[in-house]
């Protein structure tokens, strides 16, 4: 192929772009921040909040992807896992606040919980077997992928409900992602029809399942909400969450466009300005609604 339409990076190819990993962070925090000015400062009966909500789908997805790519390159998955924790705990404040809630409530959980969670899945099947096999002198085992995933698996299934327990901001289904696109990374093609299916399948049973007062009665599936979701005012409670959601796929675009270099940030601190963007963001849009409220 010619070089000038791929550039190999380890063992992935991917398109020959100036669209680095620092670029993609921006973008996607550009992304989150449209979306939250929609979700906190807009209202909900306004136009423009639907479309700010639905461009601010694209933005979990491009997270998830780094994240993968992330646990790739990482040097240590346990100082990674403890920066998300960090930030996690930090973030919920401010996440809090803006959800007009009190500093803490369990009903409120940031979706950095839940890109550690998808973290701890990966670490569970890879670095921590593969450690615990060559503590104990077990060298082959350790090199073997299909043993470690194997041993792995439990702890696996377990951040994924753990993330569904916790009721984290995407919960499952964002650990779910992460795991398609580390599982798929060498195939980035086949990584996002993965989560396009899962989007689909997710969210596609969440219409299904509603009833029509809105509620959830999972003992009751009704295909034709989902033709009723094609054509269904946005405004609608019933059908809006899901139906916006059914944008994600489409941020494939920026993440295809990724040249799989990390960028021009340099220095050890740099790295935390996109970790600090997010609790940071949050305190201004909730000293907005205060000025909003006064």
């Amino acid at each position: 192929m010619n070089n000038q339409l791929c550039v190999i990076n380890s063992d992935v190819k991917r398109l020959d772009t100036p669209f680095n990993a620092d670029m993609l962070k921006t973008l996607a925090m550009v992304i989150m921040l449209v979306d939250h000015i929609g979700a906190f400062l807009i209202n909900h009966n306004d136009p423009v909040y639907w479309s700010l909500r639905s461009v601010g789908r694209l933005a979990f997805p491009i997270f998830c992807f780094l994240i993968a790519e992330g646990a790739y390159y990482t040097r240590s998955m346990p100082k990674y896992l403890a920066r998300l924790a960090a930030f996690a705990l930090i973030s919920t404040p401010p996440y809090n606040l803006v959800h007009g809630s009190v500093w803490y409530s369990p009903d409120n959980v940031n979706v950095f919980f839940t890109l550690f969670f998808g973290l701890a899945a990966i670490y569970a099947m890879t670095a921590l077997p593969q450690g615990i096999f060559r503590r104990l002198g077990k060298n082959k085992l350790a090199e073997s992928k299909a043993v470690c995933t194997l041993f792995g698996l439990p702890l696996c299934v377990l951040c994924y409900f753990a993330a569904y327990w916790m009721d984290t901001d995407y919960g499952e289904y964002g650990v779910a992602a992460i795991l398609i696109f580390w599982l798929l990374r060498k195939r980035p093609a086949a990584a996002w029809l993965g989560f396009a299916g899962l989007t689909f399948v997710f969210f596609g049973y969440l219409i299904m399942t509603r009833d029509e007062f809105g509620g959830v009665s999972y003992s009751m599936i009704n295909v034709c909400n989902v033709v009723n979701m094609l054509w269904k005012n946005p405004d609608a409670e019933l059908y809006y969450y899901p139906q916006k959601q059914m944008l994600a796929p489409l941020a494939f675009v920026p993440c295809l466009l990724y040249n799989g270099k990390k960028g021009n940030s340099k220095g050890q601190y740099a790295k935390y300005i996109f970790y600090a963007f997010y609790p940071v963001h949050l305190w201004c849009l909730w000293f907005v609604q205060l000025a909003m409220k006064s």
